[in-house]
């Protein structure tokens, strides 16, 4: 059963979102685009986190993002007079806060520009009624939305990403489509790919409790979310055929094959590669026992 406080804030992130919708240089990514718009609201979810569209050089697409948060933040202030909206500018972000309910509005700095042209959804049906609430937004295509949830939920293991997981393995399954955004993912991460492909299991129970009781409309026990985890992990390690573990060593070991996968406009991946030939050259020894990890691993599966 959902708790009247994450209403509140759902609430609100649905009054702004229009506004947010109006900035076409944005698509909706991660849980509220799941949840609010691909499913039928089975848990809520309070956040607004936008993927940057256009593929340009740093400084002017943080200039453009920079300028497109301050005009939705201006028109969130005509709507809601009383808000309180932090602009902070070296993180991309937006801080609403209205009545004592706050909520975020966020841009991804690092992973900007799409695998696919982005689809227009509509507000789910059970969201429209719930909440008295009707808008249409940009979302990144299935693959890319699936590919960031799936590396969020191996890289920090909350309750929340598990959730959406499960719902994905039980519908979609990790369909080609679904893997390829996966793979841009986690080369797109900060953490090393072996440590994502087979990662160490977090305790989080103390998480389930404070920061996911009480958001969702379907039962989850937290049996359940070991347990995807478990399949997660299984069901991505069973599927990385041998082009993708090529393609991932060849990344590693900084010869890219573009041909199998061709993601290097990515400024993602591009920051991903200079990382890795920094650490080449800074310290040749932890690049060969990283490399050496990663190869241990895709042997092994």
């Amino acid at each position: 059963m959902a708790e009247p406080f994450y209403k509140s804030q759902v609430s609100l992130m649905l009054q702004v979102l229009p506004e947010v919708a109006k900035e076409e240089c944005f698509a909706l990514h991660g849980g509220t685009a799941i949840n609010l718009f691909v499913r039928d609201m089975p848990r809520l979810s309070v956040d607004i986190d936008l993927t940057y569209i256009p593929i340009e050089d740093r400084n002017t697409s943080f200039q453009r993002i920079a300028e497109a948060l301050l005009r939705i933040k201006e028109n969130i202030t005509n709507i809601l007079p009383s808000a309180d909206i932090q602009f902070q500018k070296d993180i991309s972000k937006l801080q609403v806060v209205n009545r004592g309910v706050q909520i975020k509005i966020e841009v991804n700095q690092t992973n900007r520009g799409l695998l696919e042209p982005p689809v227009k959804l509509v507000l789910c049906n059970s969201a429209q009624e719930e909440f008295d609430a009707f808008c249409a937004t940009q979302v990144v295509s299935i693959g890319q939305l699936y590919g960031g949830k799936i590396c969020a939920a191996l890289d920090r293991q909350h309750p929340r990403d598990l959730f959406d997981v499960k719902l994905m393995l039980e519908n979609e399954g990790l369909t080609e489509e679904i893997k390829k955004g996966l793979i841009l993912c986690i080369l797109s991460s900060n953490r090393p790919i072996h440590e994502l492909l087979s990662p160490n299991l977090l305790d989080q129970s103390q998480a389930f409790i404070n920061q996911f009781e009480g958001m969702t409309i379907e039962p989850f026990t937290y049996e359940e979310y070991e347990a995807t985890r478990l399949e997660l992990i299984k069901t991505i390690q069973n599927n990385l055929e041998d082009q993708d573990k090529k393609f991932l060593l060849s990344l590693k070991e900084l010869s890219p094959n573009w041909s199998i996968y061709n993601f290097e406009r990515f400024p993602s991946v591009q920051w991903k590669s200079q990382n890795l030939k920094r650490l080449k050259e800074d310290n040749p020894r932890k690049h060969l026992e990283l490399s050496k990890l990663l190869n241990e691993l895709l042997d092994s599966l």
